[in-house]
């Protein structure tokens, strides 16, 4: 039987509760990255000799900062998911769209 491989990146949408005791189980998994966000907060971890070290860039997907999807969430609620989405597709196409 063949085992699949741990994904790259988990991300996790707290808003009731924390996950940071979570990080060992996805230690343990084999996550190399994860994303918290409380509803207003983005917490990107990635795992870096031995543990998960608090960063400002994705290392999984390096062209997404924290600023630039914090961008993204902060705005949801100004407009529709797909305008968003166009907007975000849009950004991934000319990623000096948003000053960081």
């Amino acid at each position: 039987m063949v085992e699949d491989p741990p994904p790259d990146l988990a991300i996790e949408i707290d808003i009731t509760s924390i996950s940071l005791d979570r990080l060992t189980i996805y230690a343990a998994l084999g996550v190399r990255e994860i994303w918290i966000f409380d509803g207003e907060n983005l917490f990107i971890y990635c795992f870096d000799n031995g543990s998960y070290q608090e960063r400002e860039k994705s290392n999984v997907l390096p062209i997404l900062s924290k600023s630039v999807i914090l961008n993204f969430l902060t705005r949801r609620g100004e407009k529709g998911e797909n305008a968003l989405l166009r907007e975000f597709r849009q950004w991934l196409q000319n990623p000096n769209i948003i000053e960081e």
